[in-house]
């Protein structure tokens, strides 16, 4: 019974491409029911025609409920054989390794501890980061680089939420801003990620991947802003910029002990998202980096291609599972049945 459920389920779940085949199964429902036809004329006829007591000397050793096996093995053989030319298959909606990728570009220069944003914009930050990384689609990896005056990858692109999260929370503040360096190796990492992807079609003209930057500065040492900028450009890989705090930030220089002003530098970031083709954003409290986040998840779509909704036909297993039950009900008979004929 339960092989039959399974058996049930997996039909109704499936789609055909041939599914006109199937109404051949009527021919099949007819054998069972004349299957049964045939069990109770003989049942009748048994008692009509043989004296009772005679019976067991008429007809010994019956196999009984054997035979019904053998029956209905054969009969969901010839049933699974009427699917299996129907032609199933199945359907799922899949991206390609280098369709779904997202590198996250943190800014953990000192700016960072400024309180404009609360309870700073370090924080804040990474709250606002991990809200963003539990909405992006499941089948799309996720990376970490973080930055100051060096630029590390924290985290390579990876579908597991959890060690993004163990990423994020381990950021710590750094001297110095690399926003042009920073720009360059993430480039250059998802350039080098979608080219080693066995899935990538050659001649894909699709992005490699997508940079999201959040940063509140502007560069101070290694490359010029601009030229990571262009490097994102010449490798197909569209920038999402968020200039993260607002005109009137101020940290206190661990040092020296004197109050310094950190504006936040839109400008150079505008200009990265415009020549990437991706867009620019301005957040000055937690709120709007959280809606910052929620725009440009709605624009990652068309960023990183299509769904592709691939399909997979089911033909083979079908016709294996008839072979099965044919042979077993095949076995059974020979084993069963002998000394019938």
């Amino acid at each position: 019974m339960i092989g039959a459920e399974l058996l049930a389920a997996a039909f109704w779940a499936a789609e055909f491409l041939n599914g006109g085949r199937l109404w051949w199964l009527l021919g099949v429902a007819a054998l069972a029911v004349g299957y049964a036809f045939v069990l109770r004329w003989r049942r009748r006829t048994t008692v009509r025609f043989t004296q009772v007591d005679l019976l067991d000397r008429v007809a010994p050793s019956r196999p009984g409920w054997r035979r019904h096996v053998v029956a209905v093995l054969q009969l969901a053989g010839l049933a699974a054989g009427v699917v299996a030319i129907a032609r199933p298959i199945t359907t799922s909606v899949e991206r390609t390794q280098s369709e779904g990728r997202i590198l996250v570009l943190f800014d953990v220069s000192l700016s960072m501890m400024a309180a404009d944003v609360e309870p700073d914009r370090l924080e804040a930050a990474k709250q606002a980061a991990r809200d963003f990384v539990e909405r992006v689609e499941p089948s799309v990896e996720v990376g970490l680089i973080s930055f100051s005056g060096a630029v590390g990858v924290e985290v390579a692109p990876t579908l597991d939420r959890e060690a993004i999260d163990r990423g994020i929370e381990g950021l710590e503040l750094a001297e110095s801003t690399a926003i042009g360096d920073a720009l360059t190796t993430g480039a250059n990492l998802l350039t080098r990620l979608a080219e080693d992807a066995e899935t990538r079609p050659s001649g894909d003209e699709l992005a490699p991947g997508a940079i999201v930057l959040l940063t509140d500065g502007e560069t101070t040492v290694g490359r010029p802003t601009e030229e990571g900028g262009q490097a994102a450009a010449d490798a197909g890989v569209p920038v999402f910029t968020i200039a993260f705090g607002t005109a009137e930030g101020t940290i206190v220089d661990p040092e020296s002990g004197d109050t310094l002003p950190v504006p936040v530098q839109p400008a150079p970031l505008e200009q990265v998202a415009e020549v990437t083709g991706g867009a620019a954003y301005e957040a000055a409290t937690s709120t709007e980096l959280e809606d910052a986040y929620a725009r440009i998840q709605d624009s990652l779509g068309d960023t990183l291609g299509e769904e592709i909704q691939a399909t997979t036909e089911q033909t083979w297993r079908w016709a294996a599972i008839a072979l099965v039950l044919l042979a077993a009900a095949w076995a059974l008979a020979l084993w069963w049945l002998r000394g019938m004929v």
